[in-house]
């Protein structure tokens, strides 16, 4: 056996032949090493983006579309990922729209969800996606007439939307949801003048309930 570096480690991707002529000149021009690594490093991350971006675009396509999200129902659910259509959509929408790198794509993307980055990929990306659909529900919950339909709805239901209104501008607290400017301040307002227009042994045990729970969450 001839000597080098040797290992077990099955590449998926062939060599970027480029690459490795470009760093090779700079070793004999005797490029600054600082150089060589910003070289090195702007290929990796080109590569990585090549890598990720299809899994981006498919999550993103998993997402219910806004005009779902209606202020008189909970918020659509967000659709699981298939390995399977993930891998079938590479064909139009893989890493070759933006890296030349030729080799087994699929294979790396299959040991790629056998392990713990994709977990922990997919986890963070499902708990963003999450939040922007409790985001939509809150603004579409503002922009809605909620006075009005509470008008010819009985006390208990409209005592459970004060509390289901609660427990998402607490959680939107909580969470610090990005949203449009004075939503949270409106649903607020809604709430206590919904609160004022119920029996008042029934608005003063609701004020002191919402306020235990304001309190609890900070």
């Amino acid at each position: 056996m001839s000597a080098g570096i040797y290992t077990a480690f099955k590449t998926f991707l062939h060599k970027d032949k480029i690459l490795i002529k470009r760093l090779l000149k700079g070793i004999q021009r005797k490029r600054p090493s600082e150089v060589q690594s910003a070289i090195l490093r702007r290929h990796l991350l080109e590569l990585t983006q090549s890598f990720i971006i299809p899994l981006e675009r498919y999550m993103a396509s998993l997402m219910p579309l806004q005009r779902s999200v209606s202020p008189w129902k909970t918020p659509p659910q967000i659709r699981p990922f298939s390995q399977e259509d993930f891998l079938l959509s590479l064909d139009d929408t893989g890493p070759q729209l933006t890296s030349v790198l030729k080799g087994d794509w699929l294979g790396l993307y299959r040991k790629f969800f056998r392990s713990p980055n994709f977990d922990g990929w997919y986890r963070q990306r499902h708990r963003e996606m999450t939040q922007k659909l409790e985001s939509l529900h809150l603004e579409v919950l503002c922009d809605a007439d909620l006075v009005t339909w509470t008008k010819d709805k009985s006390e208990v239901e409209t005592v459970d939307l004060i509390l289901k209104l609660r427990e998402k501008l607490n959680k939107a607290r909580r969470q610090q949801l990005q949203l449009k400017d004075g939503v949270l301040e409106k649903l607020e307002n809604f709430i206590e003048t919904i609160v004022t227009s119920l029996p008042e042994e029934l608005g003063r045990v609701l004020s002191t309930h919402c306020t235990h729970i304001t309190h609890s969450t900070h």
